[in-house]
C-alpha cells in the first residue's frame, strides 16, 4: 500500500512538472506570436509603402505602352 501511494506521490511530482514545463511553452508560443504579429504588419505596411512609391512610375510606363501600341497599330 504504500509502495502505491509512493508511486502515485511520482506520478503526481511528474504530472506537475510537466504541467509546469507547458505553461511555460504556452507562454513561449504567445510571446512568439505576438512578435510575428508585429513582423507582420511591418511587412504589409513596407509593401504598402512601396506600391505607393511606385504607382506613379507603373502608371507613367502605362501610358507609355499605351502610346506604343497605339503607334503600332
Amino acid at each position: 500500500m504504500i509502495e502505491f501511494f509512493n508511486d502515485m506521490k511520482k506520478l503526481l511530482s511528474e504530472l506537475t512538472e510537466e504541467i509546469d514545463t507547458l505553461k511555460l511553452n504556452v507562454e513561449r508560443v504567445q510571446t512568439e506570436a505576438k512578435k510575428a504579429e508585429r513582423t507582420s504588419q511591418d511587412i504589409q505596411r513596407k509593401v504598402t509603402e512601396f506600391q505607393a512609391a511606385t504607382q506613379p512610375k507603373i502608371d507613367k510606363i502605362n501610358e507609355l505602352v499605351e502610346k506604343i501600341n497605339k503607334k503600332a497599330e
